[in-house]
């Protein structure tokens, strides 16, 4: 099955034309990555589904090797493949994911040689929907991905929820697959910078992760180094003339903050692991486009530091709360 979020390129012409036997799923709109992956986990009833963008190439083993990997390991319900540069096969893109304890994700195994990459499936904690496979009935209560985030973020969130309701993430590195060069008008690899649409979604879709994911109290006990991520990331907004995307953001949470809360709420009472088991620490994901100058890569090095050090501190209050605080 096709799923068309919109499309205006030909693509559904061509598909009725050269692949008759290929069911097209036409939504008629853009519902966002997340809005339309929806649509077609409603619209088919197996169980093992298997989600690719648009821009994704399989190598002829992914398929059976992450199904293999979901048959040996009842405890997960996602496998993931090695996800490999298209115009750089030689090269990882990353496998596997964390999510960092500032809200960002943390690409594993990122931009080593393929060679170098281990052979055995691994426990991950993030997941990128570049390619992944599903087992619904393994899902916790059926959960789908939350379509308010539209695009970015929708996908790290989705597999920490998935983690957080009781089940895990499979990296599979022996299934692999290759990565085009994104979205057309969105995707950083294309445009070399980052569009008004990234930046708005980027910024509003953490805060979006933070307020629903993260219990009250680990909030309280990072709120002094996102007072501190927060006035650096307004530095950079200023610098690079986003405030417009930055007030759009801020408005769009406060305007839904009602609807947030409610499905705060609903996910708090259904967690079965606490924040200590779903956050980690470590370098601060920074796309290197966005520190040109040394100033630029000087505030980073001060603001990675600061992180790092901070998180010596207030890990193990996190790790030690065994309770899920609502």
């Amino acid at each position: 099955m096709v799923l068309d979020n919109g499309s205006q390129d030909g693509s559904l012409a061509l598909i009725r034309r050269d692949y008759p036997r290929v069911r097209i799923l036409e939504i008629g709109s853009n519902l966002g990555a997340a809005g339309g992956r929806n649509a077609g986990l409603r619209a088919v009833s197996q169980d093992l589904i298997l989600l690719m963008d648009n821009d994704v190439a399989l190598t002829a083993e992914c398929v059976d090797c992450l199904v293999a990997a979901l048959a040996s390991r009842h405890d997960a319900s996602i496998s993931v493949p090695a996800v490999i540069y298209g115009h750089r096969r030689d090269v990882v893109q990353y496998c596997g994911a964390r999510c960092h304890y500032l809200g960002q994700q943390i690409l594993d195994n990122e931009d080593q040689p393929v060679d170098r990459l281990a052979k055995e499936t691994f426990y991950t904690d993030s997941l990128v929907s570049c390619c992944l496979l599903l087992d619904r009935s393994r899902i916790p209560n059926g959960e789908l991905f939350d379509d308010s985030y539209f695009i970015y973020f929708e996908d790290h969130e989705y597999g920490v929820r998935v983690r957080a309701l009781g089940s895990n993430l499979l990296a599979v590195p022996s299934a692999q697959c290759y990565h085009g060069k994104g979205t057309e008008g969105l995707s950083i690899r294309q445009l070399g910078s980052y569009s008004s649409r990234r930046v708005f979604y980027l910024l509003r879709n953490r805060w979006l992760f933070l307020l629903k994911i993260y219990s009250i109290r680990s909030l309280l006990l990072l709120l002094p180094m996102f007072l501190a991520y927060e006035v650096a990331q307004f530095a950079a907004v200023v610098k690079k003339g986003w405030i417009r995307e930055w007030w759009r953001s801020v408005t769009w949470v406060l305007g839904n903050f009602g609807a947030i809360l409610r499905e705060r709420r609903r996910f708090q009472r259904l967690r079965k692991r606490h924040d200590g088991d779903l956050v980690t620490g470590g370098r601060l994901p920074f796309r290197p486009e966005l520190t040109a100058g040394s100033m630029e890569r000087g505030a980073l090095r001060f603001l990675g530091g600061l992180s790092r050090g901070y998180w010596t501190l207030v890990a193990p209050l996190i790790k030690r709360d065994r309770r899920t605080a609502l």
